[in-house]
């Protein structure tokens, strides 16, 4: 495919930094010859804890792939919660936008043979909204990114924060950068709708753009997928990754794309060992091409790549950052 981009605009980028709002969770993860039917015991194979959470897992692979990260979420003062930010220190992630509630949320996720999961969430502290307070005003004035989830979106009074986040970093020319969740057709309509609105790059799975376009025929889904964002890029998991972007979509240094294209890019042929975080770190790796001002193919190559870094290892963040002391394999 050509290489239709060109300076449209003279626009001046503001930073280079992507402000990421989101849930910092820890991950226990159990792998188990099968699930036990009610009443049975089954023997932990092997275990692992680490640092969790879509948004988290996502600002930890950026500071480690270069891109200066600041992260802004809740966490419990307590020992998960020094962990967390043990680990995003290690890395590089500005943990300065970290606030502080009632205990550090898990996941427990059990992991048979077969390699089918069984998840078991408590969101603890990051159920609680943010403060809009001037530390965060001052993040979102400081970024040319902000990057949140669909789990942001759940409950009233995160949404309501989201919401006035990202509308202040749209005024002020910065982008919004949406990775819907698997609940994302749980959130109510209007916000969903209002968050679309504004939002420049959205980052589905299949599964999450059948839900937000309402077809469940891919071909459909696909044609709908424009109208959704300026740029659209879809994770298929093993079939790869599919992306339109739409004319004046704005690059990370301030030019317009001229005129409608559609990309798509092959996953790497890999055996996966655990898929935890793929798609955070899907993200991670397109983001962070775009910060670069790579072309539009290369934003989903090294999605890719990092996708396919990340489950050839067990646990979403492992990669990056060395496991505490104490995780079993």
């Amino acid at each position: 495919m050509d290489r239709p981009l060109k300076h449209l605009s003279a626009a001046e980028p503001s930073g280079n930094q992507v402000l990421v709002i989101g849930d910092a969770l820890i991950d226990h993860q159990y792998w188990i010859e099968r699930m036990p039917k009610p009443g049975e015991d089954t023997a932990i194979l092997s275990a692992s804890k680490n640092v969790g959470g879509s948004a988290a897992n996502t600002a930890i692979a950026l500071a480690y792939l270069g891109v200066p990260t600041k992260f802004c979420g809740t966490i419990g003062k307590d020992p998960d919660g020094e962990l967390i930010l043990e680990q995003m220190r290690a890395v590089g992630v500005d943990i300065s936008g970290i606030q502080y509630g009632e205990g550090t949320g898990f996941t427990v996720t059990m992991i048979e043979r077969n390699s089918e999961r069984t998840m078991f969430s408590f969101r603890g502290a990051s159920s609680q909204a943010l403060a809009f307070e001037p530390g965060l005003v001052a993040s979102l004035d400081r970024c040319r990114l902000l990057l949140t989830s669909g789990y942001q979106l759940l409950y009233p009074e995160q949404a309501k924060l989201i919401l006035s986040a990202a509308e202040y970093a749209r005024d002020a020319g910065r982008l919004v950068a949406l990775d819907p969740s698997p609940l994302i057709g749980d959130v109510p309509p209007e916000t969903r709708g209002r968050m679309l609105e504004l939002t420049d790059i959205l980052l589905p799975n299949l599964r999450e753009l059948q839900i937000l376009t309402g077809e469940e025929d891919q071909s459909g889904v696909f044609e709908k997928a424009a109208r959704l964002s300026k740029c659209v890029a879809v994770k298929l998991g093993s079939k790869g990754a599919w992306m339109s972007i739409q004319t004046g979509f704005e690059l990370a240094d301030g030019a317009l794309v001229p005129s409608d294209s559609i990309y798509q890019a092959p996953a790497l042929q890999i055996k996966p060992v655990d898929t935890t975080g793929a798609g955070d770190s899907f993200n991670a790796g397109f983001l962070a091409a775009y910060m670069r001002n790579e072309h539009p193919e290369d934003w989903l190559k090294s999605g890719n790549s990092l996708a396919a870094k990340v489950v050839q290892q067990r646990g979403a963040v492992s990669v990056f950052c060395a496991p505490p002391q104490g995780s079993v394999n």
